[in-house]
């Protein structure tokens, strides 16, 4: 049986011979050159499926959830959002849709029966177990919870350009179906997510912008961040001094 954490490769013997003489001069150690030639290798061949594995882990979500599970009493005392940048996405059948044509999809749906359920996979780990009773427990408390959707593309320059009404929340460590069968696009038939929310009331936002916004966890700008394509799903509020101008 081999040894734990111990890998054994063959090479050539001059590349075995270069690579000994490179690490030595430049003064490393063999096993952390591998390292990274091992990191190097997976981020080239694949790397949507390299950020999932790094974040599953380094259980690199457990630790954001819990960072944002932390204000969640916090967050009781503000008006606070959930949060998505939509950017390109596929229909079942494959075809490539951007955030504003995403959202006009379930804007669509939502006509026919007054509420859609809106999939996403953004957090690895699926929603806490926290956050989908605090915001479930607001929502029939009759407090409104919103979602804000941010978008870039020709017509939003990475922007707030949408919202709903949150009407429930619901989320699973591993892919499930819609809570609700056929509620929810067409086009995206037989849909597996980690998280469903159930929305209604689907418009364009005129009133806030991502300027008006910080991270709730961090207190980073959100105009800032999702400009560097560095949040995609999480929980904002409104910067001190700012409010919402909508009653």
């Amino acid at each position: 049986m081999g040894r734990q954490n111990y890998m054994t490769i063959t090479v050539a013997d001059t590349v075995q011979d270069m690579f000994h003489e490179f690490v030595t001069k430049k003064g490393l150690t063999k096993t952390a050159a591998l390292n990274d030639v091992l990191e190097m290798y997976m981020l080239a061949k694949d790397e949507e499926l390299y950020l999932e594995l790094k974040k599953k882990y380094l259980h690199v979500e457990s630790v954001k959830n819990m960072i944002a599970d932390r204000d969640a009493e916090a967050a009781d005392r503000e008006e606070e959002f959930i949060f998505m940048k939509l950017g390109l996405s596929q229909t079942a059948d494959g075809d490539p849709l951007d955030g504003e044509e995403t959202i006009r999809l379930y804007m669509e749906d939502e006509k026919g029966r007054g509420y859609t359920w809106f999939s996403t996979q953004s957090l690895f780990y699926g929603m806490s177990a926290e956050r989908i009773r605090y915001f479930n427990r607001k929502i029939e408390g009759g407090t409104k919870v919103r979602i804000l959707f941010a978008i870039n593309n020709e017509h939003y320059d990475n922007d707030i350009a949408f919202s709903a009404d949150v009407l429930e929340v619901f989320s699973e460590k591993l892919p499930a179906g819609c809570p609700e069968e056929g509620a929810y696009p067409v086009a995206y038939d037989n849909e597996k997510a980690r998280i469903w929310i159930k929305l209604s009331h689907i418009r364009e936002e005129k009133k806030i912008n991502a300027s008006m916004l910080r991270i709730t966890s961090t207190g980073r700008d959100l105009k800032q961040t999702i400009s560097n394509a560095q949040y995609h799903f999480g929980y904002v509020s409104f910067k001190k001094n700012e409010g919402c101008r909508e009653k």
